[in-house]
């Protein structure tokens, strides 16, 4: 008993080291992102602070489980430098009985994650959603940015060289009309909205169009003023307030979507990317967690074998893994979600690769 004490208080420290290491360099790369987007825009400080902490439970998803990665690394690594495997090795105790304690651990600590992914993680994504919605609506601009196609509205490509988001106005303008083939060209102009209508007032502009029914014609038409009304469709802001997208749903009510789905379009499943998303997303809740228990039972006898570098080592090994673990998780995504792969194998790929090392290394360490 004493020494599972022991060894679990081991674990302690580089668990929490881990986690706020992981979080802090993945919350800064939210804040950079936040940053470039909305700050120099007329968006207050306390919205993007309410952003980045409604962006916390996502990053903790995923963090959690890599912390457990770089306890057992570091923890066992340190007892491996020391020699203090090889001790207990010669008091006749296998080293890898010495992975049951961490294992346990990490049962609990998977069966809480799946908990937070289903229960917190849902509702703080819905609430971040709404609260980029209510910045997109207070400020109609917020959708513009300085030379990137804008194709968020219907019937309108947007293309602006520069823009001022305080006072919402836009420079060097180009719309093209997808229904007419016109485009409009403008110096300059101001995004305001009302309701549910954004109103682009264009001035000192040229409109241009080709005749319909004789394409040898070509009109073009000079203005002082020009107004476009663009609707944000009340289905889509409602869709956004009450209807809960994907990473906003929990397991069960992600099962439930994909039944209505079914029933709406009963035809080929398997090629349809609103279920495969579904199910992607759905696999992600519980495979990420699982991975606490994967990471015990390859990171013990790896970190056993691994001797040198000790507790440093086992960090910089723990880093390996999760580039590796988080670029098969985004891959897999991606390749789950255009139907390229199934999902399932989209999100437990990791786990079953790491799992089968973890295995190999542990039958080698008997």
């Amino acid at each position: 008993m004493l020494l599972v004490r022991y060894i679990l208080r081991e674990h302690i420290a580089p668990f929490f080291t881990g986690l706020i290491f992981l979080t802090f360099i993945l919350i800064m790369n939210k804040f950079f992102i936040v940053i470039w987007d909305i700050v120099g825009k007329g968006i207050p400080g306390g919205m993007v602070l309410s952003m980045l902490w409604l962006s916390l439970p996502s990053i903790f998803a995923l963090t959690v489980p890599m912390a457990v990665l770089v306890a057992v690394l570091m923890a066992f690594g340190r007892l491996s430098a020391d020699f203090e495997t090889v001790a207990i090795g010669a008091a006749g105790k296998n080293p890898l009985t010495l992975m049951i304690p961490p294992l346990a651990i990490s049962f609990f600590i998977a069966v809480g994650m799946i908990w937070f992914n289903n229960h917190i993680l849902p509702d703080a994504n819905h609430r971040l959603k709404n609260l980029t919605i209510d910045i997109s609506r207070k400020k109609p601009g917020f959708r513009l940015q300085a030379m990137v196609l804008v194709r968020d509205f219907e019937d309108y490509d947007i293309l602006v060289r520069d823009i001022d988001h305080k006072t919402s106005r836009i420079y060097d303008i180009t719309i093209n009309e997808k229904s007419t083939g016109r485009t409009i060209l403008s110096k300059e102009g101001v995004v305001k909205s009302e309701g549910d209508i954004v109103y682009i007032n264009l001035f000192q502009g040229e409109i241009h169009e080709i005749d319909p029914h004789d394409v040898s014609k070509y009109r073009r038409i000079e203005f002082a003023q020009h107004t476009i009304a663009l609707s944000l469709d009340t289905a889509f802001i409602r869709k956004e307030r009450t209807y809960r997208g994907d990473r906003e749903l929990s397991a069960w009510a992600l099962r439930k979507r994909i039944k209505d789905v079914l029933v709406k379009n009963p035809v080929n499943p398997s090629q349809n990317r609103e279920i495969a998303r579904l199910l992607v997303e759905y696999h992600k809740k519980f495979s990420i967690p699982v991975s606490c228990i994967i990471f015990i039972l390859m990171g013990v006898p790896l970190a056993i074998k691994v001797r040198k570098g000790g507790a440093t080592g086992g960090f910089g090994l723990s880093l390996i893994f999760f580039i590796f673990y988080y670029i098969c998780l985004i891959g897999g995504e991606e390749l789950g979600d255009r139907c390229i792969i199934p999902a399932w194998l989209s999100m437990w790929f990791p786990n079953i690769a790491l799992g089968i090392f973890g295995v190999i290394l542990c039958m080698r360490s008997r």
